[in-house]
């Protein structure tokens, strides 16, 4: 990374600095995903991860970067699996405790488990937050069992383009682990990656919607301004990815 400048680097979505401050608190995490699950239109995401982790019916899942822990609540109440929620954010985690889940603060770098005590690893939008990717995906498949099923999601760099593209301000690598290179990441410690796409449109009603989802993102609410007006609604597309990596056996 040395060859980023200063004003590259702040903008990154694994600037630690910004990623313990946007995680601080919940509410601009819970309005992004309460945008995107009441105006999504065909395949969800999260319905999507839901599916990759139920594939193996899980008996010991681990939430790695669990945020409000709104999948780990529904991997527990649904397959009935013994689910651990884990994040750096002690807020987080103290709202997983909420819900009722086993939660502890922990680094997805160093994680506090023993080798190959999970069945199943749930990697939701994080890998892309944290610097050392690689260790982080060492990690993940150090704490799963041989043959153990890790589900990391994460976006592609055209999400939501056409938002980007009325404020003249298109992604620019600021994804590290995305669609189009996660499977190389991911394949340097599980014998089997799968990519799977999930491509959908988010028709927003108004520019007040799409304001709220610009004042919501941790690298780029200071472009919520120049949101402009507009009279009908803006259509655009979300591109997200579930990566379905295995241990080997």
């Amino acid at each position: 990374m040395s060859d980023l400048s200063q004003s590259d680097w702040s903008s990154r979505l694994d600037n630690q600095v910004l990623v313990q401050w946007e995680y601080a608190s919940e509410e601009r995490l819970r309005t992004r995903n309460a945008i995107y699950r009441e105006l999504v239109e065909g395949p969800n995401a999260e319905d999507a991860a839901f599916a990759a982790v139920v594939e193996v019916s899980p008996k010991r899942v681990l939430d790695a970067g669990c945020g409000t822990g709104d999948i780990s609540v529904r991997i527990a109440e649904e397959v009935g699996a013994d689910v651990v929620a884990l994040d750096l954010s002690p807020r987080m985690v103290q709202i997983a405790r909420e819900r009722g889940l086993e939660a502890v603060v922990g680094d997805v770098q160093e994680l506090p488990f023993a080798d190959g005590e999970f069945d199943c690893v749930l990697a939701a939008w994080v890998i892309y937050h944290v610097p050392d990717r690689d260790r982080a995906i060492s990690e993940l498949a150090r704490v799963l069992s041989a043959g153990g099923r890790l589900v990391a999601v994460t976006l592609a760099e055209d999400n939501l383009a056409e938002i980007w593209d009325v404020l003249g301000a298109p992604w620019e690598r600021e994804i590290t682990f995305d669609r189009d290179n996660g499977a190389d990441q991911l394949a340097r410690h599980f014998a089997r990656v799968e990519r799977r796409d999930v491509d959908s449109t988010v028709v927003f009603p108004n520019s007040d919607t799409v304001r709220t989802l610009v004042a919501a993102q941790m690298t780029r609410a200071h472009l919520a301004a120049n949101v402009p007006t507009f009279s009908e609604p803006l259509v655009a597309h979300a591109h997200h990815t579930v990566f379905v990596a295995e241990k080997a056996g």
